[in-house]
């Protein structure tokens, strides 16, 4: 489903095979058996064989002309960047980041820790902010969030369903940042 909203695709065959493949891939159905894992051979058309760095070859080439692109909503809607770990979502995003114009903004979680008396386990008063900022966990936000005026987010929580906006399978909400009038609190 998310193939065919791809508007750019013109060979809808194409786009149909590919889609067969990743259904098949998922099925089961292609691949070698190999100590409990499928061996895929992944289509010579698919793969990225000439680079010097890695995260700018694949960004290159998902995202061509990103200075240009980044204001407009539509070239991010055809496009996205799968990654196995967030340790590399976060190096993606951030080189990402360097190559949209404007200044960047960072929005830290916590600048401090409560170490008032009322908490009695010496375990809990000898966190350090260095520790609680150092922790990356799945399902919850990176302590520093960078973002710059038009770039793209995501939105990966249901906030207001009835206003659209909502994480799901078939419908994710992507908003850009805009100036903001006031001062967050």
């Amino acid at each position: 489903m998310c193939l065919q909203n791809n508007m750019q695709a013109t060979d809808q065959e194409e786009i149909a095979a590919f889609a067969q493949w990743n259904i098949d891939i998922g099925d089961g159905i292609i691949g070698d058996e190999n100590d409990g894992y499928a061996t895929i051979e992944i289509p010579q058309e698919l793969l990225i064989t000439k680079y010097n760095d890695p995260i700018h070859s694949i960004i290159n080439s998902t995202f061509p002309d990103l200075s240009h692109h980044h204001n407009d909503p539509e070239y991010f809607q055809t496009r996205a960047i799968l990654a196995s770990t967030n340790e590399t979502v976060q190096q993606v995003n951030d080189y990402m980041l360097t190559t949209i114009p404007g200044e960047q903004m960072e929005y830290l979680s916590s600048d401090s820790v409560d170490k008032s008396e009322t908490i009695e386990s010496c375990h809990f008063r000898s966190l350090t902010t260095e520790f609680l900022n150092s922790l990356t966990t799945s399902g919850l936000p990176n302590h520093c969030l960078k973002l710059k005026i038009g770039t793209p987010i995501m939105l990966l929580r249901n906030l207001d369903q009835t206003q659209g906006l909502c994480n799901g399978r078939h419908r994710n909400t992507r908003l850009l940042l805009a100036p903001m009038a006031t001062k967050l609190s």
